[in-house]
């Protein structure tokens, strides 16, 4: 009698367990087919004002609008996904915030002062290791060849790196 009390008590237990877990797994594959709008927002490297908007997680062949700036001096650019969901646009951008929309999922790609900031960082960054790699390879500090315009950021880096290397244990 112990026995039929303990299979009477643990099988409806294990049959809503079953029947929640099987709920979850339709929740969780209907949020998997619907795209998640993301953006993003980087300077152009060749054109200081001029920043790339990527737009990823549009319904193919859907409208994206791409809008920046303040309400005075706005940037706005729209166009339909491609086969992958994505848009791509490229333009002079005021100072702001860069959003994007498409159908009523929108999102925030980020603000023209952080795409500057990022990109301000990856200048020294590149900058830094080839100063580095440059001045490690001699044990003297070299001058910075091929370069007709030279971004300050990366100059800065490239002179940390080198200064780094010399001393360092490697020279």
């Amino acid at each position: 009698m112990n026995r039929r009390v303990r299979l009477a008590v643990l099988t409806p237990l294990a049959v809503s367990s079953l029947a929640f877990g099987s709920v979850s797994l339709l929740a969780g594959s209907a949020q998997a087919a619907a795209p998640s709008l993301t953006c993003s927002v980087k300077q152009t490297p060749t054109s200081p004002g001029r920043y790339d908007v990527n737009v990823k997680g549009a319904q193919p062949g859907v409208e994206v609008s791409v809008q920046g700036g303040t309400a005075t001096n706005r940037f706005i650019a729209s166009g339909s996904a491609n086969d992958d969901g994505e848009f791509n646009s490229s333009g002079f951008i005021p100072a702001g915030k860069v959003t994007a929309s498409s159908g009523d999922d929108k999102a925030t790609c980020g603000t023209v002062k952080e795409a500057e900031q990022q990109d301000a960082q990856a200048q020294y960054s590149k900058g830094y290791q080839k100063g580095f790699d440059d001045t490690k390879a001699h044990c003297k500090m070299a001058q910075q060849n091929n370069l007709t315009q030279l971004d300050p950021n990366y100059e800065k880096g490239y002179n940390a790196g080198a200064k780094a290397a010399l001393e360092s244990k490697f020279c």
